[in-house]
């Protein structure tokens, strides 16, 4: 009866690469775990739809959106930010009652 002794495995040479990678910024690496949480969440809230768990499904909806967001930031130009703030002075002035001069 002849037993057999397992070998260790011959290890593999690893590359050096001379030239020293530079690493993520923490903004980016917040953008890339943003997107793989909004990714995962999206298959969870999908999971929750597909046997009608209305009540997991809608705030797993609502940390999809969260997470896209900051994976997805978008600037507002400044432009654009004054325009909105007097369209939201009309719409307040809109709502006001003329009688009283309250919303």
């Amino acid at each position: 009866m002849s037993k057999r002794r397992g070998a260790a495995p011959k290890l593999a040479p690893v590359p050096v690469d001379s030239a020293r990678q530079e690493l993520p910024s923490l903004e980016q690496r917040q953008r890339e775990t943003a997107e793989y949480l909004a990714d995962m969440i999206l298959e969870l809230r999908n999971l929750a739809r597909s046997v009608q768990l209305h009540s997991v499904m809608v705030p797993l909806e609502f940390a999809y959106y969260e997470a896209f967001g900051v994976a997805h930031r978008v600037e507002v130009p400044k432009s654009e930010a004054e325009r909105l703030k007097e369209l939201s002075k009309a719409a307040e002035r809109f709502d006001q009652d003329p009688a009283t001069g309250r919303v």
